[in-house]
């Protein structure tokens, strides 16, 4: 019988520190070398809203193939739930066998904010000592681990959509990380007035985010929205920033933070992308860090697959 990796299997094996490193290395590869298409999903035709997605994904130098089926139920907050749960099937490819199966949530939550940690040590001042966080759900809690890994945090703002949600994820955290000074704010720009870096991790379909009181270097990592139709961040926050993607066209096709400001001015979505990561990591990142920056996470299934396969090894 094939192996089942839980989430708290998953969160033993692969700690936060090496899935940085596993995302630095599988974005290092020739891009020839990989094959991810673009994700199918089925949207449920009326409420709850949800999404069913499947992502397969082929990475040669790990001889390794295989798909993620993931259910996204953006409202799950609500009712103390995650966002997303699935499965991930790992299998070789010199037979097709397969190798193991992993929670897909545990595997999607340490590997999105791991992406962002390593972009977020590419691009951010080296002197970031100011995080905001915008949502205060499980993704939020795992870019708070991942950029510390990076960035010698000191101050963390938070804001929720639900306030009393913030209230929470701040007696849970301060626990963890004592010190490290965590404040509540009742409102993004306040949130955001001294951050040296953003993650937006909300379920919002709407614009949260506006260039007032942005730093001209913050970095702003924007997580939440993964469809055409909805954003996190507004159009000039996007216009006024250097943008750098993990997968073309996985961004040009899904992240409406991209799109829909792109379609108001006309322009191909590609012509407000700088770099994907493989270009940036063969860049030279340090040019960008006095400027504003924006990664636009989408998440891609090779990042799913070489996480499962770290934890696979060990």
């Amino acid at each position: 019988m094939t192996d089942f990796y839980s989430s708290h299997q998953i969160a033993k094996l692969l700690s936060m520190k090496e899935c940085i490193a596993t995302m630095k290395e599988l974005f290092s590869m020739d891009p020839k070398e990989l094959i991810n298409p673009l994700r199918s999903k089925m949207v449920l035709p009326k409420k709850p809203v949800g999404i069913l997605g499947m992502m397969p994904a082929y990475i040669r130098p790990y001889q390794l193939m295989g798909i993620k089926v993931l259910s996204v139920f953006p409202e799950n907050y609500k009712k103390g739930l995650s966002s997303h749960q699935g499965i991930l099937h790992l299998f070789e490819t010199k037979t097709g066998k397969l190798l193991a199966s992993f929670d897909a949530d545990q595997i999607t939550a340490i590997r999105t904010a791991a992406v962002s940690a390593l972009m977020t040590d590419l691009l951010a001042t080296e002197n970031a000592t100011n995080l905001c966080l915008l949502g205060s759900g499980k993704q939020a809690e795992m870019h708070l681990e991942a950029v510390i890994e990076v960035r010698a945090i000191q101050n963390v703002t938070i804001w929720s959509q639900d306030e009393s949600h913030a209230v929470s994820f701040c007696d849970k955290v301060r626990a963890k990380y004592k010190n490290i000074h965590f404040t509540v704010c009742q409102t993004v720009e306040a949130a955001t007035a001294d951050a040296d870096i953003i993650c937006t991790v909300t379920a919002a379909r709407q614009p949260i985010l506006q260039t007032q009181n942005l730093k001209d270097s913050v970095h702003i990592n924007a997580v939440g929205a993964c469809t055409p139709e909805a954003r996190e961040l507004a159009s000039e926050v996007v216009l006024e920033a250097e943008v750098f993607v993990d997968n073309y066209l996985a961004a040009t096709q899904e992240a409406g933070d991209l799109i829909i400001p792109a379609t108001e001015k006309e322009l191909a979505v590609e012509a407000l992308i700088q770099a994907d990561i493989h270009e940036l990591l063969n860049d030279q990142p340090s040019k960008y860090s006095s400027k504003r920056t924006i990664f636009k996470s989408v998440g891609v299934a090779i990042e799913d697959l070489a996480a499962a396969y770290h934890c696979y090894k060990k």
